[in-house]
């Protein structure tokens, strides 16, 4: 006849077995979270390692608490079977994590991991039972309720792992509503492992076993549990560790990401600020440029009027003056005679100016015309030295000119205005010095053309004075004009007139020592006129 035994537990280790579970339960909320964030290789890692350390955390935790209840007479453990138990709660587990880890989980899978998780807490239990080497009975009601501890708990540690997953709580509410849960599911895994004790009758008796090699005394188990529980709390506070590092690294990743948003996002008002700036610039200086073009324009046709306008009676004052001369020479009033010649001079060199205005004004304007036609380059000296010669050997300086035969095409008329310009300008800022021309064929980037070279003695340039010597109503400086004269006209349409015909005009000079002028032109234009 088997008799009833009871038993009495020791509250450190039942307290203890809690405490495990409490711990476990907190390590495995954590690396819920991470093994859903987690991806390919790296998510099954922390799928084995999150399933170990819950598998051997419960495992632990139950040996704990068998190890709180002792009976009144020696209890064995059969060794296998101890051993046997951790599996399912491994696998459980594992399985459990499996679904949760999955990126999207509906209601029917949480009850399915529920379930899994639940059979495998229940194997380990009841295997575990089997390996006390005495004769146990179990109440079908408190078996029942144990069943159902364990199905309410994996519930409830798999819903608490989806919340945090998914953003449920606050920051800085996460840690401490954690370890509330954590509380919570180590109650309820304690509460299921308990009611199975609950449910369990000892009743002292004989009862075979398999092999008694393989049986284990309770010392014996005592070590067995406490080197499986440091293993356990190891692995829990290196999961622990691991994803608070993980955490920080996602904190400070995601803090990085959040500051280069925000610089992105001020670049992007600054770039938008800057494109505003650049527009409503761009739209001033359109503004400011159409306005100057304008008025560039109404000042050149003011320009070309008034030139023809003046040009009329000046033609007509420089036509009576030679009238005068002639019938002055007649009558023999020589003194009168050069006073009318000093008023045609005038008139003349009044003439030139302001055709020296129509010129630049159309050249703005942008109305030059160019008339091309062949010329000989001998007849145009020939033709030319009549009209230079006098004003370069009047400032005592000696004229030389050298000149290859041959043709071009050009425009003759202004061809002969950039000489006329060249020599007259060699003739005014020397005295008593050199003055040549030389033309000579000269091919340039492959084009054939001329050269066209005016040199002089007279009083040279500095680089600054050359590199504005060709802008309009420009000189070397304004002492130029005040002893010297002119418009600052004669080389801003020379070179203009060069660019108009397909070449360019160029100046070389040293202060003291003279300048050289060339001007190169292609035998043939690019589109003739």
């Amino acid at each position: 006849m088997q008799h009833h035994i009871h038993g009495s537990y020791d509250m450190m280790l039942v307290v203890f077995s809690y405490v495990v579970a409490v711990v476990v339960s907190y390590t495995v909320l954590d690396l819920a979270g991470i093994v859903r964030a987690a991806n390919g290789g790296r998510r099954w890692g922390w799928i084995a390692f999150g399933g170990s350390v819950m598998g051997l955390g419960i495992w632990s935790m139950h040996f704990i608490g068998m190890l709180a209840f002792s009976l009144p007479i020696p209890v064995a453990y059969d060794l296998r079977l101890v051993a046997l138990s951790v599996l399912p709660a491994i696998f459980g587990s594992l399985a459990a994590l499996g679904f949760v880890g999955r990126p999207k989980l509906t209601t029917r899978g949480l009850f399915g991991a529920g379930t899994v998780l639940a059979c495998g807490i229940s194997a380990m239990h009841y295997i575990g039972m089997s390996a006390v080497q005495i004769d146990i009975a179990y109440r079908p009601s408190f078996f029942a309720l144990s069943i159902l501890i364990a199905f309410g708990a994996s519930l409830a540690a798999l819903w608490l792992s989806l919340y945090f997953q998914n953003g449920g709580s606050r920051p800085f509410r996460e840690v401490s509503q954690k370890i509330a849960s954590g509380l919570i599911m180590g109650a309820a895994v304690v509460g299921m492992h308990y009611t199975g004790m609950a449910a369990a009758r000892f009743h002292a008796g004989d009862k075979a076993h398999a092999a008694s090699g393989m049986i284990l005394a309770q010392h014996w188990l005592a070590y067995f549990i406490a080197a499986g529980t440091l293993l356990s709390l190891g692995l829990s506070l290196l999961g622990i560790y691991i994803s608070k590092r993980l955490s920080y690294k996602d904190s400070e990743i995601r803090e990085t990401r959040e500051e280069v948003v925000r610089k992105n996002r001020e670049l992007q008002e600054l770039n938008d600020r800057l494109e505003e700036l650049v527009r409503e610039r761009t739209e001033q200086l359109l503004l400011a440029r159409d306005e100057a073009i304008r008025a560039n324009r109404i000042k050149s046709q003011f320009l070309a009027n008034m030139s023809h306008e003046l040009r009329t009676p000046l033609n007509a004052i420089i036509g009576y003056s030679e009238m005068l001369i002639e019938e002055a020479e007649d009558s023999g009033l020589e003194q009168f005679s050069r006073d009318l010649e000093k008023i045609g001079q005038s008139g003349k060199h009044l003439l030139a100016l302001i055709s020296d205005i129509l010129d630049i004004s159309k050249i703005e304007a942008g109305k030059t015309e160019f008339y091309y036609e062949e010329c000989d380059l001998s007849a145009l000296v020939r033709n030319l030295l009549p009209t230079v010669t006098p004003m370069i050997e009047g400032a005592g300086n000696r004229f030389a000119s050298r000149c290859e035969p041959g043709t071009l095409t050009t425009d003759v008329v202004k061809l002969r205005q950039i000489l006329i310009n060249l020599l007259s300008n060699a003739a005014k800022f020397t005295k008593n010095g050199n003055i040549e021309l030389d033309i000579a064929p000269e091919d340039r980037e492959g084009r054939a053309g001329y050269r066209f070279r005016v040199t002089d003695t007279g009083i040279g340039m500095s680089g600054e004075q050359m590199e504005r010597i060709f802008q309009p109503f420009t000189q070397a400086d304004s002492s130029t004009t005040r002893k010297y004269g002119g418009t600052g006209l004669g080389l801003a349409i020379s070179r203009s007139f060069c660019l108009g015909m397909g070449g360019d005009i160029e100046v070389r000079s040293e202060p003291g020592r003279g300048s050289a002028f060339t001007c190169w032109l292609p035998s043939r234009p690019n589109s003739p006129a």
